[in-house]
C-alpha cells in the first residue's frame, strides 16, 4: 500500500493495513503568516525529525501533511503535522489515531511551552493542557493520558498578550538558538521515544 491510499484509510476510518512503531504529531497553525510563530515550534521539530527518516515520503491528505519512513533502527514512523489550525488539533488526532486503531501508546505531540524557558525540553507521559489551546482540543477528543513533548518558548515577558506573545515570530536570536541546537536536541529525543520508550526519553531530558 502507497503512502497516499494509507492516509486516505487512516482518515476514513478503517483499519489501516500498515502498522506504525510510533506516530508523531507536531502541533502548529499552516499558511506562511504563522510559518516563524512561537506557537509553531511543533511543525519545526516534526520537520527536523523527518530528517532522520530513511525513503521518508510526504503527502498532503485530509488537512494534514504526513510523513512516514523508517528509523535507521528500524523502526517504523508516521509523522502527522494537522492542518486544521491550532484550536482544532484534537479532530486529526481522533481521526489519525483513534480510528486507525492505533493506540495512544505509540503516539507522541509536540507542542510548545510558554512556561519553560526558550529551547528547554520536558518529556511527559500525560498531563492537563494547561491552558494550550492545541492540547486542550486533543484533551477534548481523547483525554489526559497521552505523551507529549514540550518545547520552551518562554519566559512570558511580564504584562504580555499570552496569545499576541505565542502568535508572535522568534527573533532573529531566539531563531538561531532554535535551528542550531535545540530542535536537533528535541528530535533526539523523540528518536529515544521510538527505540527505547518513555521512561528513557524522560530520564534523559527532563
Amino acid at each position: 500500500m502507497n503512502l497516499t491510499s494509507l492516509i486516505r484509510k487512516l482518515f476514513s476510518g478503517s483499519k489501516i493495513e500498515q502498522s506504525f512503531d510510533t506516530v508523531i504529531f507536531g502541533l502548529g497553525n499552516p499558511g506562511l503568516q504563522y510559518r516563524n510563530n512561537r506557537h509553531n515550534i511543533g511543525f519545526w521539530v516534526a520537520e527536523r525529525f523527518s530528517g532522520c527518516l530513511k525513503n521518508c515520503r510526504e503527502e498532503y491528505i485530509c488537512d494534514t501533511s504526513a510523513f512516514s519512513g523508517v528509523l535507521r533502527s528500524g523502526q517504523k514512523v508516521l509523522i502527522i503535522k494537522p492542518l486544521t489550525y491550532m484550536n482544532r488539533s484534537g479532530i486529526a488526532i481522533k481521526n489519525g489515531l483513534i480510528k486507525s486503531g492505533i493506540p495512544v501508546s505509540k503516539m507522541i505531540v509536540v507542542v510548545d511551552d510558554y512556561n519553560l524557558p526558550l529551547g528547554k525540553i520536558r518529556v511527559r507521559r500525560n498531563g492537563s493542557h494547561g491552558g494550550h489551546n492545541g492540547l486542550k482540543s486533543i484533551v477534548e477528543y481523547i483525554g489526559t493520558g497521552f505523551p507529549r513533548l514540550r518545547i520552551g518558548i518562554g519566559p512570558l515577558p511580564e504584562n504580555s498578550n499570552v496569545i499576541d506573545f505565542v502568535l508572535g515570530n522568534f527573533t532573529e536570536h531566539e531563531e538561531k538558538l532554535l535551528k542550531e541546537n535545540v530542535l536537533e536536541k528535541a528530535a533526539s529525543a523523540l528518536k529515544l521515544f521510538v527505540t527505547e520508550g518513555i521512561d528513557t526519553a524522560m530520564n534523559t531530558y527532563n
